[in-house]
């Protein structure tokens, strides 16, 4: 509702109108002080009154609003309280028994204020058109659209009248505005005008306004992925991500540092490489051949036998192994050679062929095998898998038997600091103060063993190698069966209806050999599996160990009616089988994370290697300044960017992550800006890295095209 304004009126008015009391107008109002500063204060006298009302009789406001047509400079308008002939108007009292919504008693007339006026054009010499007016509930626009349209007429209202809802009329007479005011369109409607003009799209929030295209897309240079659906946009390059949080905790979790950790990772993998391409000294090995059927770059693995005569506790040959290359793959391949033997029947190569088939995590697989007189003999050649920087069990655990200083069965566990702390370093937490290893590692050994077992008995086969000698161990705790199929071969007799037949026998030989190893390594002495020490070592594993190892050790070696099976130890392992595979898991995530590290390394190689053929390149096409104008001019203010910076006493700024990030952000090509400056310091390009990147695109593959093109008969 709109607020009223009430002027005096004759008290014999008809209708609704109340005359005002005899009180004069309100002393705060601001006509109240209008009146005081013009005649020195209030006045009870009525004289004047009825002079200022018949004035405001003689006016006419029929509805066509014809005195609006008439000029400010007519008689009796435009009257200023100095002017001549002006009359202070003089009010009643307030009367203070009004009833009602009026503010003022008495029969004078009231006057509606205008409604705020719409938005209709502007015609001087015609009235705007009639209409019932838009009611605008909200108070504060409506004074505040007054005062802007009218030139402030709203703010002459007393602030007792812009504070009362009551006082509103319905039917105001329109007003026609000044002659030098023309309505002003809001801000959101020049913003809309202006929006209509540009043809495009604008959109207001919390003050401010955006002008947009809605059918804009990002110039090819700009674009860095593609849109999945309808809110994802997936990025056409790659970057390392950081450490996973996962191996963060896993880090910290461990006991050793993180940069020691991660050194010992990275120096594991740079041995294993140093061994790959290890050579052997031509002086003392001028017995090796050259070439070996498809194989060469022979390299001994084993340090050469004492005699040459020296026999193999398993194999009861003389055996030697080699590291090699097969020529074919250049992949590096494991030879195990058996000297002086003579196949006499190929039947065997079926089991061979059954061993060839064989992969499984904890088996050295079978390649291949061949006979040979690259040695000068007749030998026998095995080919398995190469695991460089693999040791035996034997070499392991079981060293002290060089040594009986750290036999824990003499009682006397010394031994010089560099053998402990040599020691410890290929067994972190492997062996306790009693000199016994940890039962978690046996039990993880265990895992893995019957893993393997597993594997080979149901396929129909036995390992018959497991020996100390022929587990290899690689890195901390992982587990090999090495030497796999040689037994079958060196042993097969062609003259059984069945061979097939004793593989049962073979595979109760696997698990009683099995049971032995277990046994040593509980007491961490390979004498412990003697016959005369078996009692003394199950009491020693009985007081240090849990029951399910030593029942484990019980009923691998214990002779029974009942056929045994490796699946009966899986209620022996129980829940542990869990916590090894939780150790390999975290194992797995490790090596994942520093793959991810190395992962980029060929993209910025890459990318070098594109950025260096176009720079300062000494010509193209007959043009020797080819590499000094263009998109190539930029790229060799970029090259100034990343590698010839300068600190301000003019040092060289030398920083890897300033080289590395902006490489990475020339190959995604990002929108991102930078500032690139000449040599003399005389010009200065602002450029982005989508712009760069496509320069370094398009140059180098004007390079490529002229490189692949044919080339030009050029005669003599």
């Amino acid at each position: 509702m709109m607020e009223q304004m009430y002027l005096p009126y004759t008290s014999s008015s008809p209708g609704p109108y109340r005359h005002m009391g005899p009180g004069g107008p309100p002393q705060g109002s601001k006509l109240g002080t209008y009146m005081n500063r013009g005649v020195g204060g209030p006045n009870p006298n009525t004289g004047q009154y009825q002079d200022m009302s018949s004035k405001i009789n003689s006016l006419s406001l029929d509805p066509g609003m014809k005195i609006m047509n008439r000029q400010s400079s007519a008689p009796g308008r435009g009257l200023s309280p100095s002017s001549p002939g002006f009359v202070n108007p003089r009010f009643p009292s307030l009367n203070s028994g009004m009833q009602g919504g009026s503010m003022y008693g008495g029969g004078g007339p009231s006057f509606k204020l205008p409604a705020p006026i719409q938005s209709y054009p502007v015609v001087y010499g015609r009235p705007p058109p009639l209409g019932p007016p838009r009611l605008n509930l909200d108070k504060d626009a409506i004074l505040r659209d007054m005062e802007k349209r009218t030139g402030g007429a709203a703010s002459r209202l007393s602030p007792t009248m812009r504070l009362n809802p009551a006082a509103q009329l319905q039917n105001p007479p329109p007003m026609r505005p000044t002659g030098n005011v023309t309505p002003q369109p809001s801000p959101e409607q020049e913003a809309q005008a202006a929006a209509s003009a540009a043809k495009v799209t604008v959109f207001s929030e919390n003050g401010t306004t955006y002008f947009y295209n809605p059918d804009e897309t990002l110039p090819s240079q700009l674009s860095t992925g593609q849109v999945v659906g309808n809110s994802l946009l997936v990025p056409n390059w790659s970057a390392y991500s950081g450490t996973p949080s996962q191996v963060v905790a896993m880090k910290v979790r461990n006991a050793a540092p993180t940069s020691l950790q991660e050194s010992e990772t990275k120096m594991e993998l740079i041995t294993r490489q140093m061994i790959c391409h290890t050579i052997p000294d031509p002086q003392e090995n001028q017995d090796i051949p050259s070439e070996v059927d498809n194989f060469t770059s022979l390299c001994p693995l084993e340090p050469p036998a004492s005699s040459p005569l020296h026999k193999s506790s398993t194999f009861s040959y003389v055996t030697t192994v080699y590291k090699s290359v097969n020529i074919k793959t250049g992949q590096h391949m494991c030879l195990r050679r058996i000297h002086g033997y003579r196949l006499v029947n190929t039947k065997c190569m079926g089991l061979v062929e059954q061993w060839k088939k064989m992969s499984h995590s904890n088996l050295v697989t079978l390649r291949q095998v061949f006979t040979s007189k690259s040695f000068n003999d007749h030998s026998m050649i095995f080919v398995y898998d190469y695991y460089p920087g693999s040791e035996t069990l034997m070499t392991r655990h079981f060293s002290s038997e060089l040594n009986p200083q750290i036999d824990p069965y003499n009682g006397d566990t010394s031994r010089p600091y560099s053998q402990n702390k040599n020691l410890m370093r290929h067994q972190p937490a492997a062996i306790n103060n009693t000199g016994l290893l940890a039962e978690a590692l046996i039990w993880n050994y265990v895992i893995q063993l019957t893993s393997a077992l597993r594997y080979i008995h149901s396929a129909g086969l036995a390992c018959r190698t497991l020996d100390p000698t022929k587990i290899l161990v690689l890195g901390r705790c992982r587990l090999l069966l090495n030497c796999s199929g040689i037994f079958d071969v060196l042993t097969y007799d062609p003259n059984s209806a069945n061979p097939m037949a004793a593989m049962s026998v073979y595979q109760q030989e696997d698990l009683v050999s099995l049971g032995r190893i277990v046994l040593a390594l509980a007491c961490n002495s390979f004498h412990a599996i003697q016959r005369e020490q078996v009692q003394q070592s199950m009491e020693l594993v009985t007081s240090n160990y849990s029951s399910d190892l030593r029942n484990l050790i019980m009923y691998l070696l214990t002779n029974s009616q009942r056929v045994k099976s490796v699946n009966d130890l899986m209620p022996m392992i129980g829940a542990r089988f869990y916590t090894a595979l939780d150790s390999a898991m975290q194992r797995s995530e490790m090596l994942e994370q520093e793959l991810a590290r190395e992962l980029e390394s060929s993209r910025i190689v890459r990318l070098l290697t594109k950025l260096s053929t176009v720079v300062d390149r000494p010509e193209f096409n007959m043009d020797v300044t080819w590499s000094e104008t263009g998109d190539r001019y930029m790229l060799k203010l970029f090259r100034d960017y990343l590698f010839h910076q300068i600190t301000e006493d003019g040092r060289p700024f030398l920083d890897m992550s300033h080289v590395i990030t902006n490489l990475n952000r020339l190959d995604a090509g990002i929108p991102d800006q930078l500032g690139l400056m000449s040599r003399d310091e005389q010009n200065v390009l602002v450029v982005t890295y989508s712009e760069l990147k496509n320069c370094l695109e398009q140059s180098f593959a004007e390079l490529v095209g002229a490189a692949s093109s044919k080339p030009k008969n050029i005669g003599l």
